[in-house]
């Protein structure tokens, strides 16, 4: 138990300088010092600082990925499912207008596209787009699903660059709103097909 509270402290600690300082500007002795740990402790779990970073990119992967679950089982409504998802990036706003999306971070700090780090920090991109392009299908807008999904990615990770450049966090809260009031505005088609389905029944009878 001693050894697993250990491991979680040095991943917690690696996530946090990542995000705070830049993969290449964090060093192992940084995020030994950071956990408390001795520095010829983190070998025992960590061989390389690359080991280190794809344990603490695949947490966040995970938290994400609980945290579509809980959309799921928790709201029945897609619409209410993405405006729910985009409300989250008003929670992290200050902290996103301070350091950037800590996912984009690790993309563009990592060395080459073969990095392991790099592919699962943009799966965490990717499964966001899969995931919101379910509800936008849900809703009823199948053609469109996969477009809609990576612009309202894209808003989300666009408006953090310019929060950060600007320093500014409203930058964020402004397209956040944006996006919502957009998504408030889709006609949900599945439902208006059905309407038009009981129509052409009723007529026909």
């Amino acid at each position: 138990m001693i050894n697993q509270n250990k491991r979680d402290r040095l991943i917690d600690s690696a996530a946090m300088l990542f995000h705070h300082n830049g993969l290449n500007a964090t060093s192992l002795a940084d995020i030994a010092k950071h956990a408390d740990i001795p520095i010829g402790n983190v070998y025992y779990y960590f061989k390389t600082k690359e080991e280190l970073a794809l344990a603490a990119v695949s947490k966040r992967k995970e938290q994400f990925s609980a945290g579509y679950a809980l959309l799921e089982e928790h709201i029945d409504d897609p619409r209410q499912r993405l405006i729910e998802a985009v409300y989250y990036f008003e929670k992290v706003r200050d902290e996103y207008t301070r350091y950037g999306c800590p996912i984009g971070k690790i993309i563009v700090d990592a060395d080459t596209e073969k990095d392991n780090v790099v592919q699962t920090a943009a799966q965490v991109l990717t499964e966001f787009v899969i995931w919101a392009e379910r509800q936008f299908r849900q809703l009823g807008h199948s053609s469109d699903a996969r477009r809609y999904a990576t612009s309202l990615m894209s808003g989300i990770q666009g408006a953090s660059i310019m929060a950060k450049a600007a320093r500014n966090p409203e930058i964020i809260s402004d397209e956040i709103l944006r996006l919502v009031n957009w998504i408030e505005t889709l006609p949900n088609r599945k439902i208006q097909l059905g309407k038009v389905a009981v129509k052409d029944v009723s007529n026909a009878a």
